[in-house]
């Protein structure tokens, strides 16, 4: 009867801890500290899927899955319904085309290279914010099996791409508070010129931090 009093007062002040801990959380502080996190992380894998909506038609852009590391990275999936695979390595850009069955090179030349390049490659720009006015606690709910906090906000962009054709920015994201790191995000936004047309990105994060080797496809054979 001990152990079982003893185990029932342990499993009570676990949920009030987690309960506790749970309403200390002030949402503009854990996303400020998660996006500064994101990016800091050396390596991570991703899913970005983006697409417009006119008129209630839906369009996709892109559906793709990558991988970074160190600077580096790779995509593969489907942009504007064109199967692509690019990597994106020491400043240089590989992209097969499937029309010709060879890899294209594209050599940058300059060391920003990646900050102009489009979200699919550097999912994080999608993440820099001029200024955040409000975040707003959403509630909590689990993404891959961890519970996150989910916040709201209404951003100004660092991107003028995006600032230039769109405006009323909304994302949804989710907030793994216990390694204070971003699973998943949606940001919605209208077009300046056309009410009737919205825009939508997914992106959600995974391998925070694995050793991820991405190297040069081999160019005399398709990988």
């Amino acid at each position: 009867m001990g152990v079982l009093m003893a185990i029932l007062l342990l499993i009570g002040f676990n949920t009030i801890n987690r309960f506790y801990e749970k309403i200390k959380l002030e949402p503009g502080m854990e996303l400020q500290i998660a996006l500064n996190n994101m990016m800091a992380c050396d390596s991570f894998r991703y899913i970005l899927h983006s697409g417009f909506t006119v008129d209630e038609r839906k369009e996709v852009i892109s559906q793709v899955e990558g991988e970074k590391s160190n600077g580096n990275t790779h995509i593969k999936g489907e942009m504007v319904n064109t199967p692509v695979d690019i990597y994106y390595i020491d400043r240089t850009i590989y992209n097969y085309d499937s029309l010709s069955k060879k890899w294209l090179v594209i050599e940058s030349g300059t060391t920003n290279s990646e900050d102009i390049l489009i979200s699919e490659l550097n999912p994080l720009s999608n993440f820099r914010f001029n200024n955040v006015e409000q975040v707003e606690k959403v509630g909590f709910e689990k993404i891959a099996g961890t519970e996150c906090l989910t916040v709201k906000c209404r951003p100004s962009m660092e991107s003028q791409l995006l600032e230039n054709l769109w405006k009323d920015f909304e994302y949804h994201i989710w907030i793994d508070y216990h390694n204070d790191i971003i699973r998943k995000a949606v940001l919605t936004a209208t077009n300046k010129r056309n009410e009737k047309t919205s825009l939508e990105i997914l992106a959600e994060f995974s391998d925070f931090g694995k050793k991820i080797e991405i190297k040069a496809p081999d160019r005399s054979s398709r990988n």
